[in-house]
């Protein structure tokens, strides 16, 4: 791994730190300003949808800005925020220095998204991004409960300012702009707007339907009887197989397609939302947990790397974590939409029909590029 993919990495994943770990981030705003469920909710979601705003903006500016220097502004916000956040009681200061935050975590998502997108083999180049970000989620949600207990909530928000600020050092390794251009401002790289289109289009389909199934799994789990231990270890299960997944889409090779392995992938996901129709046993709830997030973690890559192919000089990438985000939002609000009676079945179906959509978009969008790839082959 060259030293550029690796600052990529490591810039990507503490961008996306907060809503990898976003029960224990709740908890812990909760717990520093006596905040209301409601309260600490709300400001999750401004950090988030704050970082939404960035990950937009910050596409138009990978042709404008050395992108190392785009990455030094986005880790500045995110360590002021993170800081203000430690020395902050009250809900309205805690929303500016978390608007802060998300906008330093969106800048860093954007660039490093761009700078994934641009590697020789991006579907592998995202699949190590995942492999990275996904444990030091699961590390860090480990170990929040001892820290808190030790320490307190307003050290944990300054350690992840601090480790920000440190990271602006190795983030100067990060390219400066797409390989090709000799200055950020000569980046001109043709989009392929068809192909861009599609892929957006079903990404933001396959993430609503992600994020309506995930956002209600654990009430799922309470609504059948099952015991919170159990739903709880499901979780952290999960979060393993993530990983798996995102490592088997590091393992294929560069010039595989992504066409069968997308509908393999995309097969195991609809098989974990059509596991949670109806009556869920415990075992059955694992199985779906585990599927949940292999298959997901499997087909992001793929993902990602259609949308970088579209567009060599990382624009459509870096827009895509915009989608990604408003998609992971727009799911439990559809879903609410379709609750009754604690009747989980309407979101299902919903879900289902939504992946099949994302898949009826995204595969024509990867036979593009390799019909693309077919025509330049020698």
């Amino acid at each position: 791994m060259n030293r550029a993919l690796a600052s990529a990495i490591l810039v990507g994943t503490l961008g996306a730190l907060t809503i990898l770990i976003s029960p224990g981030f709740v908890g812990l705003v909760a717990a520093q300003a006596s905040l209301t469920d409601q309260q600490a909710g709300y400001l999750a979601a401004w950090d988030i949808n704050s970082s939404a705003v960035a990950i937009g903006l910050t596409t138009f500016l990978l042709s404008r800005f050395d992108w190392h220097r785009l990455a030094f502004v986005g880790l500045a916000l995110l360590a002021a925020g993170s800081l203000a956040t430690a020395a902050c009681s009250g809900f309205d200061s805690l929303v500016v220095a978390r608007v802060i935050a998300g906008m330093g975590e969106g800048i860093a998502i954007g660039v490093s998204f761009a700078a994934l997108g641009v590697e020789r083999n991006p579907d592998k180049a995202f699949a190590w991004y995942l492999v990275a970000a996904l444990s030091a989620g699961a590390i860090i949600l480990f170990a929040l409960p001892g820290a808190q207990a030790l320490a307190g909530t307003r050290p944990v928000f300054a350690t992840l300012g601090i480790i920000a600020g440190l990271s602006l050092w190795p983030a100067r390794w990060m390219a400066a702009a797409p390989p090709g251009a000799s200055q950020p401002g000569e980046a001109r790289f043709k989009i392929h707007w068809p192909m861009a289109l599609l892929a957006l289009a079903g990404v933001l389909l396959y993430f609503v339907a992600q994020g309506a199934v995930w956002s209600y799994f654990e009430r799922i789990g309470h609504a059948n009887g099952i015991a919170p231990q159990t739903i709880g270890t499901t979780l952290a299960l999960s979060s393993v197989a993530g990983i798996a997944g995102a490592l088997l889409a590091a393992a294929l090779p560069a010039n595989g397609g992504r066409t069968w392995p997308l509908l393999g992938g995309a097969a195991v996901s609809l098989a974990s939302f059509l596991m949670l129709n109806g009556h869920v046993t415990s075992t059955v709830l694992v199985i779906s947990g585990l599927a949940f997030n292999l298959g997901w973690n499997f087909c992001q890559p793929l993902l990602s790397g259609i949308c970088a192919s579209a567009d060599r000089g990382g624009r459509i990438v870096c827009a895509m974590g915009s989608i990604q985000t408003v998609g992971s939002g727009l799911g439990p609000a559809f879903a609410a939409a379709l609750l009754h009676d604690g009747n989980f079945t309407p979101v299902i179906h919903m879900a289902v029909a939504f992946l099949v959509a994302s898949l009826l978009l995204v595969v024509p969008a990867a036979r593009v590029h390799a019909d693309a790839m077919a025509v330049e082959a020698p």
